[in-house]
């Protein structure tokens, strides 16, 4: 049976038309097997596509196996890609909750219990990263914190074993200056004036005590030093070194 030019197969012979045309007939009982045929094949599935499907298939419950990869638009796809599909959409989406709750700039510093470079954060030991790769970084702090190799690297800033301290007031005087330690001075004074000695400072007279004599020389006197006296500083607490826990600190470097 041909492929007609309308997309449908048909039959070779028509018996009716063949009979009204004189042509002997051998068998007239093969109009309705023929028609029949050609209907089969009309509902059949041919490799290249020439006969298109004109309904929906019922499969039964049974599944369409060894699907290839479909390429066009129009093509099926197989459950391979839809996982591909949807692993990367979820991946574009957790990349996107990532950078939502994010909130965090290059150069921002935090406190944390990691012990080394994790994510986008460096940690702030001094160590030498590459100027190529963190280059927005490097545009924001430079050499401030040392050169690198004068080439490819720059340092990033060292806060081992340090208090960060809001720059302004009596701080250093910008944000890349380590701040020496120190501590107020302590002065005090004691003058003799005749028979009184006179204090300033961080010394006071704190008792005087009769010795019974009848002479110029008949009180002690006591002077203690008091640091408090100096500077309101000194006594204010027991130790220098507030109390403190360490932790690491990381800089946001992308």
């Amino acid at each position: 049976m041909p492929y007609g030019p309308n997309g449908n197969f048909t039959r070779v012979m028509n018996w009716t038309s063949d009979y009204e045309n004189g042509i002997e007939i051998v068998c007239d009982r093969h109009d309705a097997e023929d028609d029949n045929f050609a209907q089969g094949f009309n509902v059949a599935f041919c490799r290249d596509g020439r006969a298109p499907a004109t309904g929906n298939f019922k499969m039964g419950g049974f599944k369409i196996t060894g699907l290839g990869d479909g390429a066009s638009t129009n093509d099926a796809v197989n459950k391979k890609q839809l996982d591909e599909q949807n692993t990367e959409l979820q991946n574009q989406i957790d990349a996107i909750s990532t950078d939502l709750s994010d909130t965090s700039f290059i150069g921002d510093i935090k406190a944390s219990l990691q012990t080394s470079n994790h994510g986008k954060w460096l940690l702030c030991d001094g160590q030498a990263v590459s100027r190529e790769t963190y280059e927005d970084l490097f545009l924001l702090i430079g050499e401030n914190f040392g050169a690198g190799d004068g080439v490819a690297t720059f340092n990033l800033p060292d806060y081992r074993g340090k208090f960060l301290r809001g720059l302004g007031g009596n701080s250093a005087s910008d944000i890349y200056t380590t701040q020496a330690e120190g501590l107020p001075n302590i002065t005090g004074k004691i003058t003799a004036d005749g028979r009184e000695l006179i204090t300033e400072g961080a010394f006071e007279l704190t008792e005087t005590k009769s010795l019974g004599r009848t002479s110029d020389y008949n009180s002690m006197r006591y002077y203690n030093f008091d640091a408090s006296l100096s500077n309101p500083i000194y006594g204010a607490s027991e130790h220098v070194t507030p109390v403190n826990m360490a932790v690491n600190y990381f800089i946001k470097a992308l």
